[in-house]
């Protein structure tokens, strides 16, 4: 019989143990989970012990048999991360872990939750829809590399026109406008929680910054460059002013470009393709409303 419990802070370690049982066996491809990685989600994406929950069964019924990562800020709370170990699978319980936290919220609030899963992940689709959450939106990976990447570093991009500038900067000219309803990672919360990590690019005017990008210079030995926030004070500026930092990003670095779980409107339409990014995986985002028992 096993035993559900939400989470405290000192269940950091039992957490960690519970994602490399139930979660990442499944996606073994995954960082290893540790507690630091851990406490660095809590600051950078807001995941809280009290939404995160971990079922116990097994030998002494101590054992880690299935857990749910799950984040919170004032509007929704993010379902990060569900498993259940392999033994155990289609017995019930990620969807009684999604349908407790759900109660919980209806309580506490906030009661908006969602869930950001990779298009075609068959099994998470089947178990989000089960338990009312619906289809909201769909994300898509944009990457700029090759003979794409070599035609956009060419052109030339003005030496004045483009500076080099901070997250904190950006928030201090309150130009760090990010649209409604974008990924999680692509939030302001978490570009401002992450900002010892993250440059930015910016087109200054004489009274304001005309536009901006934000990108993590440090990434994978080998991998893109993640652009994860534009923005322009112009809307009727912003195709020019945005291919222009894109362009200039990609002459500074000679690394491929990647646009990470880019949204609908997040750019102007047809901009990634007419700069020759190419679209990649998909994602879904499912939402639901917290449901009392």
């Amino acid at each position: 019989m096993a035993s559900y419990r939400f989470c405290r802070p000192d269940d950091l370690p039992l957490l960690v143990r519970a994602l490399e049982d139930c979660w990442r066996v499944h996606f073994p491809a995954e960082p290893e989970p540790t507690v630091e990685r851990f406490r660095r989600e809590m600051k950078e994406l807001d995941v809280w012990p009290s939404s995160c929950m971990v079922a116990l069964g097994g030998a002494g019924g101590r054992e880690p048999i299935a857990v749910l990562i799950g984040t919170r800020r004032p509007a929704e709370v993010l379902v990060l991360r569900v498993g259940v170990r392999p033994d155990y699978l289609r017995q019930g319980h990620a969807s009684h872990l999604l349908t407790s936290l759900s109660q919980k919220l209806a309580v506490l609030g906030p009661e908006r939750l969602v869930a950001e899963v990779p298009r075609g992940m068959a099994a998470a689709e089947a178990l989000l829809g089960a338990v009312g959450y619906e289809r909201e939106a769909v994300s898509t990976d944009w990457t700029l590399a090759g003979e794409a990447l070599a035609a956009a570093a060419g052109e030339p991009v003005p030496g004045e026109a483009v500076a080099p500038a901070t997250v904190a900067d950006l928030a201090a000219a309150g130009a760090l406008e990010i649209p409604p309803g974008v990924a999680w990672e692509r939030q302001r919360s978490t570009l401002l929680q992450r900002a010892d990590r993250l440059a930015a690019l910016a087109v200054a005017g004489a009274e304001r910054i005309e536009a901006w990008l934000v990108y993590e210079p440090e990434t994978a030995a080998g991998a893109p460059i993640d652009v994860w926030a534009t923005g322009c004070a112009a809307p009727e500026r912003s195709e020019p002013l945005l291919a222009l930092l894109l362009r200039a990003l990609a002459a500074r670095t000679g690394r491929p470009l990647r646009l990470p779980r880019l949204g609908a409107g997040e750019l102007p339409e047809g901009l990634p393709a007419a700069l020759g990014f190419t679209p990649g995986a998909e994602y879904t985002r499912w939402a639901a409303r917290a449901r009392p028992l």
